[in-house]
């Protein structure tokens, strides 16, 4: 199973998933006068995560040896380099357009999540997925990679999985549903980034279910808070 992503099909499924994360997380901008104000300023958590991931990886650009630093190679991982199942997020492969691809898809994913989530509930979720999609790239389907587009696949994800055990509107379950035919097509496919869309929709449910956001904004055409959940 690879982690390159250098399938066109992939790449298809990918903006798929952020598309479904960005427009259904948040408010509708036809109908809500608050959804400019919902992207705009970013959250301080959002803004410190992408903040995080990026400055090393902007800095990688400058002095190529730090990947080979950071990047994940699974038979040094399981020799005992165990920093490189997390440090691979923070250097990304791909060169400029790879970086600048997965910045900005982690800042909307970032801003999109922690709005849902609240912060401590995102970043957690965004780490847990890097653990758990950096030990099956490592043990599972081993493949050498740096990036944060599993981690922040698996935020994406979670959000799409918190919708079912909460309760949320019709049009919400069905943008689940779709997050979920987006993971099995790239698993389908060969491509790891579906396991971490799998792991982050299992997160978020579990999540939801024992450690709700509960001033979570409760979005447009949704059942009203008291039927949402808390």
């Amino acid at each position: 199973m690879s982690t390159a992503g250098d399938d066109p099909r992939s790449w298809v499924l990918y903006v798929v998933l952020v598309i479904v994360t960005a427009f259904v997380a948040g408010p509708d901008p036809r109908t809500d006068r608050a959804a400019r104000s919902w992207w705009w300023p970013p959250p301080v958590a959002a803004v410190v995560l992408w903040t995080i991931v990026a400055i090393p990886s902007l800095i990688r650009l400058v002095f190529p040896h730090l990947l080979d630093v950071f990047v994940r190679v699974p038979d040094r991982v399981r020799d005992g380099q165990w920093w490189r199942v997390m440090t691979s997020m923070l250097v990304q492969y791909g060169g400029v357009a790879g970086t600048v691809g997965n910045l900005l898809v982690l800042g909307v994913v970032a801003i999109a999540a922690v709005r849902v989530w609240g912060w401590y509930r995102a970043v957690g979720l965004f780490v847990v997925g890097q653990l758990l999609w950096g030990l099956f790239t490592s043990f599972v389907e081993p493949s050498s990679g740096a990036g944060a587009s599993g981690a922040t696949f698996a935020l994406a994800a979670s959000v799409a999985g918190l919708w079912p055990v909460v309760g949320a509107a019709r049009y919400l379950l069905v943008a689940s549903g779709v997050t979920l035919v987006v993971g099995i097509g790239l698993v389908a496919w060969g491509d790891a980034h579906g396991v971490a869309v799998l792991i982050g929709m299992l997160l978020g449910a579990v999540v939801g279910t024992v450690l709700p956001p509960p001033d979570r904004p409760v979005p447009t055409g949704a059942a009203p808070r008291g039927d949402v959940g808390s």
